[in-house]
């Protein structure tokens, strides 16, 4: 062992030595001696300060197992929401064929104009230009449909943005004019002038349209011709909310079928999955809104949804 090291070991038993007289010292003098009340209180206070850590312990995995549930039922929802589109566009497809085939059809009009002036001689090139710019209006139209249908069945994530709710309906009813048509049912949307922006996702929006006004249309087919009558009514509320009220001419509803209409798995027709009112209600709930409905004074019902013009909740 080296001198340094010799001396390093000295220091080590002195530093030793002293700090034993040290505590001689105290207990000497009584220096080390608490009080009982405050021992008493520190055990206490130790006492306390690892149940509070055990209590925040807790809380923050009840917090975060409630995180996890809510995701959990947040993706439930929207796959329940995108299968109930996907059974919608399903259920509407003789509309939807009858909507397309409309430009279709067209197409094919201006097609065979165009051939049959092609082949006479003598014929002026310029005369089928307009033919040929219908011919583009009408394909135009026909792929807006489909693109729009490809929109309203391809699962994504809800995005919202500010929205002009009055296109919103004007493409939930173009999906279902085929049916309003075809009932002979007489439509008529009122809307105020002017009508501030909603911040909202279209698809979940129009999903809740097209839910309402098939449910009035099927109401509206037992009804005889001549008296179906269909109104989309639009205006602003006092309280900085959109109104949107689907009205109808048919049979209107029950007392007992008015406190179940809301509900999961009720649904007054033989096929009916029974989830469109219970989705739509969810809808508009988390967009901060309401969905009510009541029975007309002269028959027929009116299902209503409000949307907040911020996001959130009028007050």
């Amino acid at each position: 062992m080296s001198t340094t090291d010799h001396e390093l070991d000295q220091l080590r038993e002195a530093v030793a030595l002293l700090q034993q007289e040290n505590e001689q010292l105290k207990r000497a003098h009584g220096l080390d001696q608490r009080e009982p009340q405050q021992q008493q209180m520190e055990a206490l206070v130790a006492g306390r300060t690892e149940e509070l850590q055990r209590i925040n312990e807790q809380l923050r995995r009840e917090i975060q197992d409630r995180e996890q549930a809510e995701e959990i039922a947040r993706q439930h929802q929207e796959r329940l929401a995108h299968v109930a589109r996907i059974n919608t566009v399903g259920e509407m497809a003789s509309g939807l064929a009858h909507e397309i085939n409309q430009p279709l059809a067209a197409i094919a009009t201006y097609t065979q104009g165009c051939l049959h002036r092609l082949r006479k001689t003598g014929n002026d090139p310029e005369k089928l230009v307009p033919i040929l710019e219908q011919i583009i209006v009408q394909a135009q139209r026909a792929a807006t449909i489909v693109q729009h249908l490809r929109n309203f069945v391809t699962k994504g994530k809800p995005h919202r943005e500010p929205t002009d709710i009055t296109q919103v309906v004007r493409r939930a009813v173009s999906l279902v004019r085929g049916e309003i048509l075809s009932n002979e049912i007489e439509l008529d949307i009122i809307q105020d002038a002017s009508l501030p922006l909603v911040i909202a996702d279209a698809i979940q929006v129009e999903q809740v349209l097209l839910n309402l006004l098939r449910n009035a249309i099927d109401a509206l087919a037992e009804i005889p011709e001549g008296r179906r009558e269909l109104k989309i009514m639009l205006d602003c509320c006092e309280n900085r909310e959109i109104s949107v009220a689907i009205s109808d001419t048919g049979p209107g509803f029950s007392d007992d079928t008015r406190d179940k209409l809301s509900s999961p798995f009720f649904s007054t027709k033989p096929e009916g999955m029974g989830l469109g009112l219970a989705i739509s209600t969810t809808i508009i709930e988390d967009h901060g809104g309401r969905l009510t409905h009541e029975v007309n004074d002269a028959g027929g019902a009116t299902f209503r949804f409000t949307l907040p013009t911020n996001g959130r909740r009028g007050t």
